[in-house]
Parts: C-alpha cells; sequence; structure tokens
C-alpha cells in the first residue's frame, strides 16, 4: 500500500487550502460564524499530516544518506511544520492576530513550496522546475 499520497500530498493541500482561507480577508467571509472554525480545522488536520510527514522523512530507507538535497528537504519540511505548529496554536488558544497570522501564512507557504521543490527534485532531478532553479541554486542543491 502506498502511503505517498496520505502523508505527503494530504498535508499539503489542507495546508494550502487554509493559506488560501486565510488570504481570504473579505468583511463577508471574516463574519461568518464558522468561518475560525473551517480555518482552525484545515490548518490543524494538515500541521498533524505535516508532523506525520516530518517523521516519515526522517525514518524513510528512501531519504536516507549524506545528500545536500535531502537534507534541504527535511529542514524545510521541519520548518514548515514548526511554523504551521505556531500557526496552529494560535487558534487552539485563540490568540490569532490578523497582524501577526497573514505574513506567517505567507511565509509558510514559501517552505510549503520550497519543501515541495525540493521532494521533487528528490525524484526527478533538479532541473525539472525552471521556476525554482534560482531558489536551488541559492540552496546550493544544483
Amino acid at each position: 500500500m502506498d502511503i505517498h499520497p496520505l502523508v505527503i500530498h494530504y498535508p499539503i493541500a489542507f495546508l494550502t487550502t487554509y493559506v488560501v482561507f486565510e488570504l481570504l480577508r473579505f468583511r463577508k467571509l471574516l463574519n461568518l460564524p464558522y468561518w475560525f472554525y473551517v480555518k482552525a480545522t484545515l490548518v490543524t488536520v494538515g500541521e498533524l499530516g505535516a508532523i506525520v510527514t516530518v517523521i516519515a522523512a526522517q525514518m524513510s530507507p528512501d531519504l536516507t544518506g549524506e545528500s545536500l538535497l535531502i537534507d534541504r528537504y527535511k529542514s524545510f519540511m521541519l520548518f514548515t511544520a514548526v511554523l504551521f505548529g505556531i500557526i496552529t496554536l494560535s487558534y487552539w488558544f485563540k490568540w490569532s492576530k490578523p497582524i501577526v497570522i497573514v505574513p506567517l501564512v505567507i511565509i509558510g507557504l514559501f517552505f510549503i513550496v520550497i519543501a515541495g521543490g525540493l521532494f521533487g527534485a528528490t525524484v526527478y532531478g533538479t532541473h525539472f522546475d525552471p521556476l525554482l532553479a534560482p531558489i536551488f541554486k541559492l540552496l546550493k542543491v544544483y
């Protein structure tokens, strides 16, 4: 049984959907009584999945070794999980202020994209995505 989609794709989908919902700052949406809970559920489920992803990345026999690319992927995935963990805690303790959450969400989306690109590069090589090429060069994984 392939658990890759469950461990990798679902957390990314939940967290990316949460980011989009968080960035939709329309008054009509913000005034809905359930909007806070929808976002809190998405970020919580996504964070739980991200934690499983970090654990799976650390234990995966395919992602062991001394590759700089793999180390960078594991680091970005850990940064992503920690950042969204902070956001999740802010929802659970209801101290989420837009002035703090919105920048964290944008940074979190950046980490998701970079971690996804690095993971894709472990499978397809670093030349598969020309948009991430400057970041791969910056991270010295080319």
